[in-house]
């Protein structure tokens, strides 16, 4: 039986591939699932023609890092630290979460990502309430057609029994993790598969987060996600060079933040292998620090960009690549005694972080990432009529400078189109919209029922010892 063959005819082609490059006016053929040929000109009289003129045809971006189930609270975050974060969305506003809360979460910032353009998420999950919610927060992703790893999250949320629909036994979670490895994520060649997210590994004792990562090992995890060097939070623990030192670091170790990373700690990633994902839009509000994707790149680790959370800031690479690169810009130019005569962080390197950086970071180098043919057909078509978008003179800076979601015409996952004429082409959103409201009026409403004040006492005496 023959593949189904789609050529996408006349766009401008941003590959992200070095031997291709940059094609002014150029086609692309998808076959199945894989991209077949990207030239200037390609004859495929039996495929579906998609018109592509006044687009720019590019790799689906990469998000390495994302809290996915926090979509109902939205705008919540707005104006919180990370010391607000971790008493509000962590202690409480979490165990609220019924397993179909779990399941909406998950399946519209999924929906939410690919409209944007973003083809593939880390999903570092700690909505584990019960083992409901896991196969919900799973069944969430599955079912908007989103690649990705799903990152089994053992953090222990408020126990809520109004939620929580089973009576749970100490320590389930490690026994649901195995569960939902051999049950829902067996395979590594599906489109999500399993990863792991340790308890904070710089909250708990370094034995702890030891042991959990060869747990996550003993899984099979493809990726371990960490949060790590976010400042004056966890200044001094260098949880990065601990895990070398103890012989733990390897390829299959992606953190995040790291803002404060040593250049010991980034040599000590770059040597195994280690990923760093960066989400800017967290670490600048919530006091962590100045990314440090330029200082890990120049180190030689691989890097890569997170959006984090939408509960205070859009779901969208779009933003975060111009947030990183004029944060970048900024840091830089502050060093010059005078005016810079140049500026040194390209939008080409930015885009490059978003795109084939998370194919790196993800250790899918040679499956995603670029528009590279026997490559997963993962492609984003850009609108360049749009008025935000008239004239396209430079196609990489006006993805990177100009766009937003608003923008994205097409979105093809592993050559399954899921978006087409700026919609989303299987969710029925007029539906699924009514449900998030009243989902997100329940969570908000609880929350609203709790005295905070011994949970925000204990999370002080926690994070602010000297104080």
């Amino acid at each position: 039986m023959s593949k189904q063959r789609t050529l996408l005819r006349g766009g401008t082609i941003v590959s992200m591939d070095p031997k291709i490059g940059i094609l002014p006016k150029g086609d692309l053929l998808i076959a199945g699932d894989r991209i077949l040929e990207v030239a200037a000109s390609i004859e495929a009289s039996d495929a579906s023609l998609v018109d592509a003129t006044n687009m720019i045809v590019s790799p689906g971006f990469v998000d390495t890092h994302r809290h996915i189930w926090q979509t109902q609270l939205r705008t919540i975050a707005t104006d919180w630290s990370l010391f607000d974060y971790f008493v509000q969305m962590r202690s409480i506003y979490s165990g609220f979460y019924n397993p179909d809360d779990a399941f909406l979460g998950n399946h519209v910032g999924a929906l939410e990502a690919l409209n944007a353009g973003i083809t593939t998420v880390v999903d570092h999950c700690h909505i584990m309430n019960s083992p409901e919610h896991s196969d919900e927060a799973v069944r969430g992703l599955q079912d908007a057609g989103i690649r990705g790893i799903f990152c089994y999250g053992l953090f222990e949320n408020p126990e809520n029994w109004a939620t929580t629909p089973t009576v749970l036994k100490e320590g389930w979670r490690h026994d649901d993790a195995r569960r939902i490895k051999q049950e829902k994520l067996s395979s590594d060649e599906s489109l999500l598969v399993f990863g792991f997210a340790p308890t904070e590994v710089t909250a708990t004792d370094f034995a702890t987060g030891c042991r959990e990562i060869e747990f996550a090992r003993e899984l099979g995890a493809h990726r371990i996600s960490c949060h790590v060097s976010m400042g004056n939070y966890d200044a001094g623990v260098e949880f990065v060079r601990q895990i070398g030192e103890a012989g733990l670091m390897a390829d299959d170790l992606l953190f995040v933040h790291g803002s404060t990373l040593t250049d010991t700690e980034l040599s000590w990633m770059a040597d195994h292998g280690a990923a760093i994902s960066v989400t800017p839009e967290t670490e600048l509000q919530m006091g962590m620090g100045n990314p440090v994707a330029v200082r890990a790149a120049e180190a030689g680790v691989r890097t890569s960009i997170g959006i984090d959370i939408v509960s205070n800031y859009s779901g969208d690479m779009q933003g975060q690549m111009r947030l990183l690169l004029q944060a970048q810009r900024g840091i830089e130019n502050a060093r010059h005694a005078g005016p810079p005569r140049e500026i040194r962080f390209k939008a080409k390197d930015v885009l490059e972080v978003s795109t084939m950086g998370g194919a790196r970071a993800l250790g899918w180098e040679s499956r995603i990432g670029s528009l590279t043919p026997g490559k997963q057909a993962d492609i984003v078509l850009t609108r360049c009529d749009d008025i935000n978008m008239v004239p396209c003179i430079d196609p990489v800076g006006a993805l990177v400078l100009n766009a937003n979601p608003s923008n994205v015409d097409s979105v093809y996952v592993s050559g399954r189109q899921v978006k087409g004429g700026g919609e989303l082409m299987h969710a029925d959103w007029p539906v699924i919209r009514e449900r998030v409201r009243r989902s997100s009026e329940r969570i908000v409403n609880g929350f609203d029922s709790i005295d905070r004040r011994a949970i925000e006492d204990a999370a002080a005496n926690l994070m602010f010892t000297d104080s």
